[in-house]
């Protein structure tokens, strides 16, 4: 869809690609709802030469993404895209040696948050009726083969692809939906470490201190429009993804070949064939 003069939110604007998606969307006569946890970012935002909206929230709470919800429609008049872009990281170390409140942790902000953000925006986007997208903020880990010492927040990337894909799946056509897979890119996401709540076990060292690796927030913002406007449910940022991507799927259909056979009956019980017609059944 045609991104000039959308009504716009986006979850974890305050800074990164979050930000640098907001000023380019403003550069196109956007409307946009910035909304973060970092109340004292969302303050220096609002004083840019953009007149963005803020709104301070919590996205592992439902009730704070109904509030945004409420003000975004009370303040815009309706809703055109919704960025779903809060996430965090986790220290880099081994697996094994992550505690289960980490785990929890990034659960809590990269997949909840996002799933907090469809359960409450995606009725109201169905019931407004009109041409709108949703936009998931996941992650190269959604899709490529996934990077070592990064195990929990792997996790939550993967979980993040099925339930964007599903939700495409189940929305009506007007509703489009798409999954923004960059790999790396130079924001402070290294920096939510040092916020970790103390009931996921207290804040952490940041570790480092050197320049941020990777594309800049504004390429990725760049091509994230540009997905938007093709209707793309993949939006990747990096060309060096299809070597990953391929290495996977190449392993997957290599093993699938060599344990299956084309005519072992298994087309009878296809559970996408299955549980498509009962879906049906559902919005019949």
């Amino acid at each position: 869809m045609k991104v000039e003069g959308c009504r716009v939110v986006i979850t974890g604007g305050a800074s990164g690609i979050g930000l640098a998606i907001a000023r380019q969307l403003a550069d196109r006569g956007c409307q946009i709802v910035l909304a973060d946890i970092d109340a004292a970012a969302l303050t220096i935002c609002a004083d840019e030469r953009y007149a963005f909206h803020t709104f301070v929230c919590d996205v592992t709470q439902q009730e704070a993404l109904e509030a945004l919800a409420d003000f975004s429609w009370a303040t815009l008049g309706g809703v055109d895209l919704v960025f779903a872009n809060a996430g965090v990281g986790l220290p880099l170390r081994p697996l094994l040696d992550h505690t289960e409140a980490h785990a929890r942790w990034v659960m809590e902000v990269n997949y909840f948050g996002v799933w907090h953000t469809l359960q409450t925006f995606g009725p109201r986007l169905i019931e407004q009726g009109s041409q709108c997208q949703v936009i998931v903020t996941g992650s190269e880990n959604s899709i490529a083969v996934p990077a070592p010492l990064l195990g929990a927040y792997n996790a939550s990337k993967h979980a993040v692809l099925g339930l964007t894909e599903t939700f495409d799946r189940e929305t009506p056509n007007f509703l489009s939906v798409s999954l923004l897979c960059p790999a790396l890119v130079a924001t402070n996401i290294a920096a939510s470490v040092s916020r970790i709540p103390d009931e996921f076990g207290g804040p952490e060292t940041v570790l480092g201190g050197g320049p941020a690796l990777g594309f800049s927030p504004e390429q990725v913002a760049e091509h994230a429009i540009r997905g938007v406007e093709a209707d793309d449910f993949y939006i990747f940022t990096h060309h060096c993804n299809r070597d990953m991507i391929s290495e996977r799927l190449s392993a997957q259909l290599d093993a699938i070949d060599r344990q299956t056979h084309p005519d072992d009956g298994s087309d009878a019980c296809n559970t996408r064939s299955l549980l498509g017609r009962l879906f049906a059944q559902f919005v019949a």
